[in-house]
This record gives C-alpha cells, sequence and structure tokens, in this order.
C-alpha cells in the first residue's frame, strides 16, 4: 500500500475519531438545542395542563349524584387519555432533538468513514458509495429533527392562542352547586349555567386536542415518512457515485 492511501485512511480515521468524541458531544448537548427543546417544553407544559383540566373536571363531575353530568364526565375522561399520548410523543422529540445528534456523529459518520478506509485499502471502490450515502443519511437525520420542530412550531403558533384561550376558560372554571340545605353545596347538584361552561370548555379543549395531534402527532410522523422514503431512494437510486478516476485523482493530489 503506498502512502498517498495510508494518509487517506489516516485522515478517515482522525475523522471518524474527531466525530466521535468531539462532535458527538457537543451535537448532543442539549445547550445547543436550547430554542428548540424550550419550544418542545412550552407545548409539554400546555398539554400537562389541559390533560390535568380534563382530569380533574371529570373527577369533579363524577362526584355528583345522579347520571345528568356523567357523559361529560365520561368525554372529559377520554379526552384525559389522549392528552397523555401527545405528551409522550412531545417528550420523544425532545429526547430525538439531542438524540439525533449523537446518532449521526457518533455512529453513522464514524462508519461512514471506516467503510472509506476498507475501500481504500481493498481497493472496493463501491463502498466509497456507500459510505457517501451513509455520511449523507447521518446529516439527513441530524437536521430532519430540528427542521420538524421548527415546522411544527410554525403551525403551532397560528393556533397557540386557542390553547392558551383554554388553560384561562379551566383555570377560571367553578363547578358550583345549587342546594337548598347548604350542605355540600358544590356537591349535591349542578347549575345549568355551570353545565354550559363545562360544555363551552369541553368544545374547546376538544379544539386544543386537535391542534395538538396536528403539531406533535402528524407533522412529526409525515417528517418521518418523508425520511423514510429519502433513504429508500438514497440506497435505491444510482445518486452519489464516485467515478473511479475520482479516487485516483484524490490521491494523486
Amino acid at each position: 500500500m503506498d502512502y498517498k492511501k495510508i494518509m487517506i485512511i489516516a485522515l478517515m480515521v482522525l475523522l471518524a475519531v474527531l466525530s466521535f468524541t468531539v462532535i458527538a458531544p457537543r451535537a448532543a448537548d442539549p445547550a445547543n438545542h436550547k430554542h428548540s427543546i424550550e419550544q418542545t417544553e412550552d407545548k409539554i407544559a400546555s398539554v400537562m395542563t389541559l390533560s390535568g383540566g380534563a382530569a380533574a373536571t371529570s373527577a369533579t363531575l363524577s362526584l355528583l349524584p345522579g347520571d345528568m353530568c356523567t357523559p361529560l364526565a365520561e368525554q372529559l375522561a377520554e379526552l384525559a387519555k389522549y392528552f397523555l399520548l401527545i405528551l409522550s410523543a412531545l417528550y420523544l422529540e425532545k429526547f430525538l432533538i439531542s438524540l439525533s445528534g449523537y446518532i449521526t456523529f457518533a455512529f453513522l459518520i464514524p462508519i461512514a468513514c471506516i467503510c472509506v478506509c476498507i475501500a481504500v485499502a481493498a481497493g472496493k471502490k463501491n463502498l466509497t458509495r456507500t459510505a457517501a450515502k451513509i455520511a449523507l443519511i447521518g446529516l439527513i437525520i441530524f437536521f430532519i429533527v430540528p427542521a420538524s420542530v421548527l415546522l411544527s412550531d410554525k403551525v403551532y403558533q397560528t393556533q397557540a392562542s386557542k390553547v392558551n384561550d383554554t388553560i384561562e376558560e379551566y383555570n377560571g372554571l367553578d363547578i358550583e352547586g345549587d342546594s337548598d340545605s347548604g350542605f355540600f353545596n358544590e356537591l349535591t347538584s349542578i347549575t345549568t349555567e355551570t353545565i354550559d361552561n363545562i360544555t363551552d370548555f369541553l368544545d374547546n379543549l376538544l379544539e386544543s386536542l386537535a391542534v395538538m395531534i396536528v403539531t406533535a402527532c402528524i407533522i412529526p410522523l409525515l417528517v418521518f415518512v418523508f425520511l423514510v422514503w429519502l433513504v429508500k431512494v438514497i440506497f435505491s437510486a444510482n445518486i452519489l457515485v464516485l467515478d473511479t478516476s475520482a479516487l485516483d485523482a484524490i490521491t494523486g493530489k
């Protein structure tokens, strides 16, 4: 093996080591994704408030005698379950913001560098094409998660006022009772006005749930589908083909 190939292999090994030891920790550092994480945490706080509001209101209504408020209580309890799923999706998104960079620079880029080393040492030039595809996929993964968060945040901002209004409505929601005896006043019966307020809160809660499903679930899912399609195209199409003379030109320099 001539010294030019040895230099290329040494360069690839150095790049792999730097990617794993220097770039990967920085890419995974939450401090470098502060804005995206803050936006996700704001959504998490809103979902937790709405989920807790739905569960608390459902529990309060279930304590009332009779079956008049049972349908409302059941619907609110069901909504609380959906908000829990959205909360899980948001936490996954928060973890992926930092994890995607670590996966790219701790695994995919070093693997691509190793493939180039094998290609140079063994003369298997097809591995250079594979290495280029692996590196490209790693960079796509690194950028696509923050891009997904940014896109979700832009869509969410258009409907954020609806979610905030629902939270304010819950904070001002007062389930008042009406009883002649005055004993356990709030748990004896419920006024028509309070039922109307709870119904309005339920309607707004449904709209907020729809907003959260779109921004926290559907958009990231579509981005993931796009990523899978892109990876399939990259590996199936004849792209990133390195001419056999290109490697000789590089080593010649």
